[in-house]
């Protein structure tokens, strides 16, 4: 049997010093800073995923790298990084008021919630919107050989050291499910220093849903680091 970690659990400890906002170092941000005893602890882990899906589902073309939520005294405070964020606050800043009330209304919220909007400028460097767009290319019925190879082209120009794409499901509506690997450079997942961006999305079409795994490498921490 295969011995798997997470690699953002690898990680944890690395992650937990990052706990302000950085648009340069989005992936080395924790996504949950706040501290909960037994009683809340599972309250609160439940309204963030809700927090986070209810946000992706109301705004999901607008590039979301990155939710951030702060749980402060009786104060709870969201950040998104986003590729578009003038899709996000829209004109005269109607469409984040409207998802500030909706988020208020749906989730039972309280009225002092705060919603920052963060740019984040280079996609490519972002595993979660290289894996969003490959699932959306996926199925709009794209050969997924061409459309990995490509992403890998654009990952390799926007700079980064290497990168690996995992599919893995029914590709191109095969009978049988396998799994194809791309890669570019060296990602070295068992090194701790290393800045590793990671992402998993679930792309569901006809045949079933397909896999997807991005890896980034981005340097490592006291040696080559970059962003």
């Amino acid at each position: 049997m295969g011995q798997k970690i997470s690699v953002n659990l690898l990680r944890a400890k690395q992650r937990l010093a990052n706990v302000h906002n950085n648009s340069s170092e989005v992936s080395n941000l924790q996504s949950s800073v706040w501290f909960a005893t037994s009683r809340n602890y599972s309250k609160y882990l439940l309204e963030d995923k809700k927090i986070r899906d209810f946000i992706k589902k109301t705004i999901p073309n607008v590039g979301i790298v990155k939710i951030i939520i702060r749980r402060y005294f009786k104060k709870l405070e969201i950040t998104l990084f986003v590729t578009k964020p003038g899709l996000v606050i829209g004109k005269g800043g109607a469409t984040i008021n409207k998802l500030k009330g909706d988020l208020i209304k749906t989730i039972s919220l309280s009225d002092d919630l705060k919603l920052d909007i963060q740019e984040f400028k280079d996609p490519y460097k972002s595993a979660q919107i290289i894996g969003d767009e490959l699932s959306a290319g996926i199925q709009r019925g794209i050969a997924y050989r061409r459309l990995a190879k490509t992403y890998l082209e654009k990952i390799r120009y926007a700079g980064i050291l290497g990168a690996k794409i995992t599919l893995a499901g029914r590709l191109n509506g095969a009978e049988i499910a396998r799994t194809e690997n791309f890669s570019h450079g060296s990602v070295p997942r068992h090194t701790i220093d290393a800045n590793i961006d990671y992402a998993q999305i679930h792309c569901k079409t006809k045949a079933g849903i397909v896999g997807i795994k991005v890896w980034l490498y981005k340097g490592d921490k006291f040696k080559n680091f970059t962003y």
